[in-house]
C-alpha cells in the first residue's frame, strides 16, 4: 500500500526534472540586452527549426544565455556560432515532432 504513494512521487519527480530548457553562463546580475519569443505552429509529422542570431552594436561579451521552452516540450536549443565569450550568437530551436515551437531567448552582457 505505501508503494503506490512512492511511486507517484518518484513519478512527478520524475516530470518536474525534466527539461530541455538551455542556460549557458552567468544570467545573475547580468544586464539584458536581447529579449525575444521565437514562435512557429506545429504542422504534423514535421519538426520545427528557426535560428536567431543576434550580434551586439557595441561589441560587449556576453556573458549569458538563455533559450527557455515555454510549452515545457522537449523541443532543443542549442549554439551554433559564436556563444559565450564572444560578442555575436546564433542559436538553433529545433522542435519535437508534431509540435510548435515556442522560446523565449535572453542574452546577458
Amino acid at each position: 500500500m505505501r508503494v503506490v504513494p512512492l511511486l507517484i512521487l518518484f513519478a512527478c519527480l520524475l516530470c518536474a526534472c525534466a527539461s530541455y530548457d538551455m542556460i549557458i553562463g552567468d544570467t545573475v546580475h547580468k544586464k539584458m540586452v536581447f529579449h525575444q519569443r521565437i514562435k512557429d505552429f506545429a504542422i504534423p509529422f514535421k519538426k520545427r527549426i528557426k535560428t536567431m542570431t543576434y550580434t551586439d552594436p557595441e561589441k560587449r561579451i556576453i556573458k549569458g544565455i538563455a533559450a527557455i521552452d515555454n510549452d515545457f516540450s522537449h523541443a532543443s536549443a542549442n549554439i551554433t556560432e559564436g556563444g559565450v565569450g564572444f560578442s555575436h550568437v546564433t542559436v538553433r530551436m529545433k522542435s519535437q515532432r508534431h509540435h510548435p515551437l515556442n522560446f523565449e531567448v535572453e542574452i546577458y552582457v
